[in-house]
Parts: C-alpha cells; sequence; structure tokens
C-alpha cells in the first residue's frame, strides 16, 4: 500500500458521504468539503432519503460550476450499505468518510494526505481527523441552531464520559482491543514531525483510508440497528493491515443534527450485540495471539456486567426503562456468539438480534 510522489498534490483523493432526510446538513457541510485545498477529485453522495429529490437539487445547486465530478444516488437505508455503495465509485488511492454534518476546516483535506504523503513504506492503512470544540471560522452557526437542551446537554457530558472510558476500559472494550491490535505494527519516527498519533480507531464523521485497504473488507452490513460501532468495525479491519493514526492538524467539527431517541430497546440490544459482535468478529482472526484473545474476551464479559449496571442506573424514565429492557434481552440472547466460530459469527450475531428483540 505504498503511496508515491513526494507532493501532496500527487495524491488525489474522494469523499463519500452517506446522508438521509438531512438537506440542512448538506447545505452547511458541502461547500466546506469542495473548497478544500486540495479539493476532492470527486464527491460522491449516497442519499437514502424518503423524498430524494430535494437532495439532488441542493447538490446541483451547491456544485455548480465546480469543476470535480459529481455522483449522485439514491439508495436504501443502511450507513454500511451506502458507504459500500460509495466506495464502488471511488477512483483516488485516498478516500474520505465525513458525516453529512461534519464541517471540515479549510487545512483538514491537506492535513489527512500530508500523512498519508510521507508514509512511503506503506504502513498507515487509514487517517482521522481532530475533533473540533469550535466550528470553522467561515461557518455562523447562529441561525442554525436545531439542539435540544437534551443533545446540548449529550454534548456537554461527552467529553467527560470518554475520559471515563478511557480510565475504565470495561466500560469500552473497543479501546483494549484496539490496542492490541495496533501493537503488532511498527511506529515510524516521521509521524511526531507531522503531529500524528496512532489511535485505536477512528469515529465516524472524521474517517479517511487508503482505498485497497478498506476495499478489502468495506463495511460491514451485517451490523443490526444503524450500524452502531460500523465506524469501529471499520477501523479494526483497517489495523489488520497497517496503523490507523490520528492527525492532530486535521480539524473537523461535528455538528449533531438532533434526529430523535429513537427507541430506547433497539438501542440498549444495538449497544450490547454490536460491540459484542465487533469484538469477538476482530480478536478472533489468525493475527492475534491466544492471550490477546483471552484478554479481549474478558474485557467483554467485563462490559455486559458494566452495561447492565449504567442501564440500571438510568431505568429513571419511559426511556431509560426501555434501554435497561433492549440490554437484558441482549445479554439473555448473546450466548451463542461466544461460541461461534468466525465463519459462523455474523449469522449468530443476526439471530442473537432476533432473539432479543422477542423478550
Amino acid at each position: 500500500m505504498a503511496s508515491s510522489g513526494d507532493e501532496i498534490e500527487a495524491l488525489d483523493y474522494d469523499v463519500v458521504i452517506a446522508t438521509r432526510n438531512r438537506t440542512d446538513a448538506l447545505e452547511l457541510s458541502v461547500p466546506l468539503i469542495l473548497s478544500q485545498t486540495p479539493p476532492p477529485k470527486k464527491l460522491i453522495v449516497i442519499d437514502s432519503s424518503d423524498d430524494h429529490a430535494p437532495v439532488s437539487q441542493i447538490l446541483a445547486r451547491l456544485t455548480e460550476g465546480w469543476q470535480g465530478q459529481v455522483v449522485i444516488e439514491h439508495s436504501a437505508p443502511g450507513l454500511p450499505y451506502q458507504r459500500n455503495r460509495g466506495l464502488a465509485h471511488v477512483t483516488a488511492p485516498i478516500v474520505i468518510f465525513p458525516d453529512d454534518d461534519s464541517l471540515l476546516y479549510p487545512e483538514t483535506a491537506a492535513a489527512l494526505l500530508a500523512i498519508y504523503a510521507r508514509d512511503k513504506d506503506g504502513v498507515v492503512a487509514g487517517v482521522c481527523a481532530a475533533e473540533a470544540t469550535d466550528p470553522p471560522p467561515s461557518i455562523d452557526l447562529s441561525g442554525h441552531d436545531w439542539m435540544t437542551k437534551g443533545h446540548r446537554r449529550e454534548a456537554n457530558l461527552r467529553l467527560g464520559r470518554n475520559r471515563l472510558e478511557k480510565a475504565m476500559s470495561f466500560l469500552k472494550p473497543q479501546l483494549h482491543l484496539g490496542r492490541r491490535l495496533a501493537e503488532r505494527h511498527v511506529l515510524p519516527d516521521w509521524l511526531v514531525g507531522l503531529n500524528a498519533v496512532p489511535v485505536e480507531y477512528m469515529t465516524g464523521f472524521r474517517m479517511s483510508f487508503r482505498t485497497e485497504a478498506i476495499r478489502l473488507t468495506g463495511f460491514d452490513e451485517a451490523l443490526g440497528g444503524y450500524a452502531l460501532d460500523e465506524d469501529i468495525d471499520a477501523s479494526f479491519s483497517a489495523l489488520r493491515v497497517g496503523l490507523v493514526v490520528g492527525a492532530r492538524q486535521a480539524r473537523i467539527y461535528h455538528h449533531r443534527f438532533p434526529s430523535g431517541r429513537g427507541d430506547g430497546a433497539r438501542l440498549g440490544r444495538m449497544e450490547v450485540l454490536n460491540r459484542l459482535y465487533v469484538g469477538l468478529k476482530h480478536s478472533g482472526h489468525d493475527g492475534l495471539p491466544n492471550g490477546v484473545r483471552a484478554s479481549v474476551r474478558r474485557q467483554l464479559a467485563g462490559f455486559l456486567v458494566a452495561k447492565l449496571l449504567v442501564a440500571l442506573a438510568g431505568a429513571r424514565s419511559d426511556f431509560g426503562r426501555a434501554r435497561l429492557r433492549g440490554t437484558w434481552g441482549a445479554v439473555l440472547a448473546a450466548g451463542p456468539l461466544w461460541k461461534a466460530t468466525s465463519a459462523d459469527l455474523a449469522e449468530a450475531y443476526s439471530r442473537a438480534f432476533v432473539r432479543a428483540e422477542g423478550r
């Protein structure tokens, strides 16, 4: 997976956006993507909106006069499915997967590409941007404030929750597995000079990959619900072939558009079963020693206990009680996943999800 050429301009990249019923988000994000220096060669938008016409019209207006190639498709919903549809159109050696509400700073693409351009030995499979705490300076969000009090409270708590999860890894076993996957790769000395660091995984709104690395597996369409942890799964797939690093000078502001809290029971099921599936899937391949596999399984078992306790503590509202029911049903249905082989794990996961829904 070696890159060629000494200049950032020698590395072309495409951008893939999966979107659904969020034209307001595209109004903000797409102009920032098109104005990157260098700009993408191709903008690929896979839309699963109930009404595709407004999305198509908005994108036609936003890209009018732009010199790159634009691909717009209407598809069935499903984030991994949509991203795979977009990936099929990618021709550049690098692909960036922002969310439809990812707001890129002017230097974001250049900072991401700088890592790939410097990587002469092809040891880097993926690069993520850093989450910015403020929107890009050119963006005025005063007229775009859709966040409810609940969403604001969640955003304020997120930073503290992330710190707690890093300190208490049984709350987020992906950190443990990501470190075990990453430590198999040698860190190049030049990473420090580019203000980049290895990361355990990338979150979905700020991912980029070498195209040939992500094409080895694509995005896992077996993941149920709204595909919670599909970004972590893709990161682990990349870590199996190379490093995943964070570029601190590449900044993206995630303007999380409120979309409702949805079904608490379904969320509880996803938090258990998706996380368990991804952890068992990537700890079970041949590249990890048995001792690491055993440690990952212990982390996952501890996570299930912790998740039950957290759900129990939060069962003071209708949503919280539904989440607890979903969590408990998923834990009861998860038994076959622990015994499944790599070949039948996806089927065992799908069956567990159906069983959990029936409880």
